[in-house]
């Protein structure tokens, strides 16, 4: 055992003391030296665990927050499988109509595939008589489709250069009859602008009966391609 702290501190001064005499006052510390170390180990061992405590408060606190989530997470799966089992449940009493509108979409498809070369002769007729101006009537047109070879060699020899980049796929020959020859020649300049036509050209023109009998040669050009299955509108329509 050690031995114990000593301080020695200086006594008051009574009143007609010899200050020479004065005893100091002496305070002792008489507790062991294990006894002081024991009382700092408990103090640190209670702030440890007071530490410790509040770390367990906290991750229980977390651990409780993640499995709420999850439970909230889980409620929200299970909705959303009902729900697409309700979903799909209904799209089975549809699934005859489904089923007819893919192969609607299918057999459109075929057939856009199919009729991709055809030409609407009916709508070439209407727009050439579309782009007849006032005093010109179109008596007559007789067209002619290029073979497949011709189609890829670019058309036949000889044949005037289209002004557009479409490639030529027929021929078409167009008789009328105006007032005048300046008639016959409005007729041909508008000719030029009906799409899927090119290279207007006059040919005969003869006066009978007061007016001017003409004939046209163009180019029909693969713009005037597509039916009714076409995936867009290339139907040709008057360029007046």
């Amino acid at each position: 055992m050690s031995a114990p702290a000593v301080t020695a501190e200086p006594a008051e001064t009574k009143a007609g003391a010899d200050p020479a005499l004065r005893i100091p006052a002496v305070v002792a510390n008489l507790l062991p030296t294990e006894v002081l170390d024991l009382r700092r180990q408990r103090a640190v061992r209670r702030t440890v665990l007071a530490v410790l405590a509040g770390v367990i408060v906290l991750v229980a606190a977390w651990y409780g927050h993640a499995r709420y989530s999850t439970a909230v997470a889980r409620d929200h799966f299970d909705q959303a499988q009902e729900i697409t089992q309700r979903l799909t449940e209904q799209q089975r009493a549809f699934s005859d109509v489904i089923e007819a509108q893919s192969e609607s979409q299918m057999i459109t498809r075929q057939l856009a595939e199919v009729l991709a070369d055809d030409l609407p002769w009916s709508g070439l007729v209407r727009a050439l008589q579309a782009a007849a101006p006032d005093g010109v009537l179109v008596t007559g047109a007789f067209g002619t489709l290029l073979s497949s070879t011709e189609t890829s060699a670019g058309g036949p020899t000889g044949q005037l250069p289209s002004a557009g980049q479409d490639r030529q796929i027929g021929t078409l020959t167009v008789t009328a009859s105006g007032g005048d020859e300046n008639a016959s020649a409005a007729y041909v300049d508008a000719l030029g602008g009906v799409p899927g036509l090119a290279n207007p050209f006059l040919g005969d023109a003869t006066r009978q009966d007061g007016r001017v009998q003409f004939t046209v040669r163009l180019d029909i050009t693969s713009a005037a391609l597509g039916g009714r299955y076409a995936p867009s509108s290339a139907e040709p329509s008057g360029g007046g």
